[in-house]
């Protein structure tokens, strides 16, 4: 499964810079923005991203609390789900693993860790 529509849920401004340079100029992918939970489930209903990078820490619903949203949504049971996040603790990438992220990334990503996550995503849907 090729993941060209990505969708990006953090409220913070530099990481959709960043985000933007990496997963569109470098990678040739097509960003879709969020910048809250509740923003991003509008988002994700009318967009339809292929798959989703998700900050932990917003201000509204936090993004454990998204991703147990998402996949309690049939509709998103199998959506490929990365989690982002400044902890990295072993805890911390537990909980977003066990709430069903597929992947736990800490901030700040690189073009290499984002590029990893997005093989390691494709390859477990093909």
């Amino acid at each position: 499964m090729k993941l060209n529509r990505i969708c990006l849920v953090d409220d913070a401004n530099g990481i959709h810079a960043l985000a933007n340079r990496l997963f569109v100029q470098k990678l040739g992918k097509e960003l879709v923005a969020a910048h809250s939970a509740f923003e991003a489930l509008e988002v994700i209903r009318n967009q339809k991203p292929d798959a989703c990078f998700i900050d932990v820490e917003m201000p509204d619903i936090n993004g454990l609390q998204l991703v147990s949203i998402l996949r309690a949504n049939p509709e998103y049971v199998d959506m490929p789900i990365a989690m982002l996040s400044g902890a990295s603790s072993i805890f911390d990438k537990e909980k977003g693993l066990l709430v069903g992220a597929n992947i736990y990334l800490t901030k700040p990503f690189s073009l290499e860790s984002i590029e990893s996550a997005l093989g390691e995503m494709e390859a477990f849907y093909e």
